[in-house]
């Protein structure tokens, strides 16, 4: 038997994984070797842990199984197979080891685990939706299915223009790019004269630790209702078809007081829940719904882009998608290239989709003298600086190859500099980059910066830089930060993705460089560094653009058109 391992392990550690990897393996190769394990099931969750360490899933799930043919209801070996399976994205597989645990063990703390991979399932199942109660007969859904449980749909007529608009988060708590769409399209509605009613996901704000946390927020003329606000961390002990069924029943109460004409839902945490839960409620209470799809979540339930586009749990969360995108009355979306995957790989037709773009409040982000004390504290006198806005928690965003170029520019004898405003737990790794590419005193990492105090920071960015990477989402979602720096008047340059090249036009308004390439981007910078003539063409150009075609003003005027088209059976399109 230690023969067979040594020569299996010993194989592995050819395979493309990197030093870590083949480190981990021969550590459990020599532990193996050099003691007496009496369990054969012992010494293959051994060789199977090792493998699962080392990234080498298949390989471990071909050992757990071999194990559990012998011993089909070893914990540890239930267990181990359930990690490598949701590991995968094979959930049901995943929840049926938990569950298989639980009746093992009897032990309410291991049932915990598996109700969580259980509930991945049923809200991702076609055949289940939240529960809410009975409809009234003749509203315009009664032909179909409707949830059953206690309570009533509304009996009262509903408030004409009245609008609900279902956001997963919300300022003054937070100040994303998603709370700035969702509270900068609110506070153009209500100022239009508009009746809006923003409503947040259950136990938001209390899940970012907010003591005290409100019933209601007023912002800047928008209100906001906080579900269950202070439940926050209680309710990340629910599976997340709990969790959607909540946000069904609590949502149809705000409903049932507030009788809104038309329900309008943003994407959630994994985009569809929230839809679940709209289209619940809608359907319940016999009113029309928009979906805005902010982005494509599908992807996001792993780390590991290998993994990402493929596996049951991707299709099943891609399949949800595309049903709640069928069941909403029309669907807004934020780019044409957005449209385009919804249209083509969704299956929504065209006439029912609609592009309403991102903005820029600019009266908010407007040029401005550079600060320059601020700039001796930073350090970055006397260099061309360039900078990125944005937060440091995914790999989509792809600061790395902005650092790459700073290096490279450096070394080509350019005198730049980097600015790098935000936070996130990617920053350490970054900041490790920088040091071993020898420019961590030429790039700055701000942290977080207090939301009025940004636009002080664009002042200090000679080139604005987009430097994303090619994922699913970063092909076509398209980012609030270019259009602030169009309105601060700061040059850009960015990532040849369709989503990025449309808010560009190809040279019209920024340049571009190819994605993921830090050597493009360096000799695309150095360009425009040397080029001050090109640099003031594409700033005059951008905040023209933006000014008239890119306003909050804009977007709740097009919002508005389908309301009201909506409200009255009109064509939206």
């Amino acid at each position: 038997m230690a023969r067979k391992v040594s020569k299996r392990l010993t194989a592995m550690a050819r395979e493309r994984l990197t030093p870590e990897q083949k480190r981990r393996i021969r550590k459990v190769q020599r532990f193996v070797l050099g003691h007496h394990i009496a369990s054969r099931s012992r010494r293959g969750i051994l060789v199977a842990r090792a493998s699962f360490g080392a990234g080498a899933y298949r390989e471990a799930a071909r050992q757990i199984r071999h194990v559990l043919s012998r011993d089909p209801t070893h914990p540890g070996a239930l267990e181990l197979a359930s990690r490598i399976a949701a590991k995968q994205g094979a959930f049901t597989e995943a929840a049926t080891y938990a569950v298989r645990r639980v009746e093992s063990t009897q032990d309410p703390r291991h049932w915990k685990a598996a109700r969580k991979l259980v509930g991945r399932i049923r809200e991702t199942d076609p055949r289940w939706q939240p529960v809410i109660g009975p409809r009234k007969a003749d509203h315009p859904y009664a032909s179909g299915s409707s949830p059953i449980g206690s309570a009533a749909a509304p009996a009262t007529a509903s408030r004409t223009g009245r609008i609900l608009y279902l956001v997963k988060e919300s300022r003054p708590f937070l100040h994303n790019g998603f709370c700035t769409r969702s509270h900068e399209t609110l506070r153009a509605l209500v100022r239009s004269g508009r009746d809006m009613l923003g409503v947040t996901m259950p136990g938001f704000p209390g899940v970012l630790g907010v003591d005290e946390a409100p019933q209601e927020s007023v912002v800047e003329e928008v209100t906001y209702r906080h579900l269950l606000p202070a439940a926050g961390r209680q309710l990340a002990a629910l599976g997340q078809d709990e969790y959607v069924e909540l946000t069904a029943r609590m949502l149809a109460g705000v409903v049932a007081r507030e009788r809104p004409a038309l329900l309008h839902v943003s994407s959630g945490h994994r985009g569809f829940e929230s839809a679940l839960a709209g289209n619940a409620v809608a359907r319940w209470a016999g009113i029309p719904w928009i979906y805005e799809v902010r982005s494509f979540f599908e992807t996001t339930w792993t780390d590991d882009p290998v993994l990402a586009e493929q596996g049951e749990y991707y299709e099943r969360r891609f399949a949800t998608e595309t049903r709640m995108m069928q069941a909403a009355d029309l669907v807004v979306t934020l780019s044409g290239p957005m449209r385009d995957e919804i249209v083509e790989r969704h299956g929504i037709p065209a006439e029912k989709v609609r592009v309403i773009g991102n903005a820029v409040d600019i009266s908010r982000f407007v040029p401005k003298p550079r600060d320059e004390a601020l700039r001796r504290r930073l350090g970055l006198d006397g260099s061309f600086t360039l900078g990125y806005v944005s937060n440091l928690s995914h790999p989509r965003e792809g600061q790395e190859v902005l650092i790459e170029a700073i290096a490279k520019l450096r070394a080509a004898g350019h005198a730049v500099t980097g600015l790098i405003v935000g936070d996130g737990p990617r920053r350490a790794s970054l900041e490790r980059l920088a040091a071993k590419r020898g420019v961590s005193r030429r790039i700055v990492f701000t942290g977080s910066v207090p939301f009025d105090e940004v636009a002080s920071y664009y002042a200090q960015i000679d080139l604005f830089v987009v430097p994303r990477v090619n994922d699913r989402a970063a092909r076509m979602v398209s980012p609030l930060k270019p259009f602030e720096a169009m309105a601060m008047r700061v040059p850009l340059l960015v990532a040849d993705l369709p989503a990025l090249r449309e808010i560009v036009a190809d040279g019209e308004r920024g340049h571009t460089f190819r994605t993921g390439d830090s050597t493009s981007l360096a000799e695309a910078a150095a360009r425009l560094l040397d080029d001050d003539m090109e640099r003031k063409r594409l700033v005059d150009v951008a905040a023209s653009w933006v000014a008239t075609e890119r306003s909050w003003t804009s977007v709740a005027a097009a919002f508005g058109e389908v309301y009201d088209a909506l409200n009255h059976g009109a064509p939206t399109c």
